[in-house]
């Protein structure tokens, strides 16, 4: 009965410190996560600003010309 309580307390506070271990980890990967969409953002940004260019309007040839 003693060693299932000890076993329990035990399980519990490895159970905490791997935990606290993890919620670190957990963080640098959201803090890397979001620096990374911002840069995606930028460069989203910059691809539509350079297909957003105006187009040079096509003049017709002789052989699409009817008559």
């Amino acid at each position: 009965m003693i060693t299932l309580i000890v076993t329990f307390v035990v399980g519990f506070v490895v159970g905490i410190l791997v935990g606290r271990n993890n919620a670190v980890k957990v963080n640098r990967a959201v803090e890397d996560a979001v620096e990374l969409y911002e840069k995606a953002q930028e460069e989203i940004a910059e691809l539509k600003a350079k297909a957003k260019k105006p187009t040079r309007k096509r003049t017709p040839t002789k052989k699409s010309v009817k008559k």
